[in-house]
């Protein structure tokens, strides 16, 4: 059996960790009431973003899904860009919420907020869900996958 480790050391005892590498994050001190003032402050940000995912949801579908072909829109690359962009930031923001309710630091109940406001469900519901059935439904030709 060798006795290198898989970064190609030889093992000289206990365990020495890569200086390189860092174990933990560091986190920075941060009170309570800071702490709640920010994960409010995240959702606001985050209901305001959702507000307008849902509604570019609504308009988006009912323009892609349009039976009359001559009322049809198509988006230009530059709007489905934008539509992405949205979204994205729409993800980041639940991402920050989720970080910062479960922020060592957070008590018990801060900590339960996820799960109170239904973070991970409306994540998925507004966040993903949604742009997927845009995309699903109005790729643009160049990029329809059937």
């Amino acid at each position: 059996m060798s006795e290198e480790l898989y970064n190609g050391h030889h093992d000289s005892g206990p365990f020495e960790p890569d200086p390189e590498i860092l174990l933990q994050p560091e986190t920075r001190p941060i009170s309570h009431e800071q702490l709640m003032f920010e994960v409010r402050d995240i959702y606001k940000g985050l209901v305001t973003d959702e507000a307008r995912c849902i509604t570019a949801d609504k308009r988006q579908l009912m323009a892609i899904q349009e039976q009359d072909p001559t009322r049809r829109v198509n988006l230009e690359d530059k709007h489905w860009r934008s539509l992405v962009a949205l979204y994205k930031r729409l993800l980041h923001d639940h991402y920050n919420f989720i970080l910062a309710s479960q922020h060592p630091s957070a008590s018990d109940a801060l900590i339960r907020t996820a799960d109170n406001y239904n973070i991970p469900a409306r994540m998925w519901r507004h966040g993903i869900q949604n742009v997927l059935d845009i995309l699903l439904h109005g790729l643009p030709n160049r990029w329809n996958i059937s």
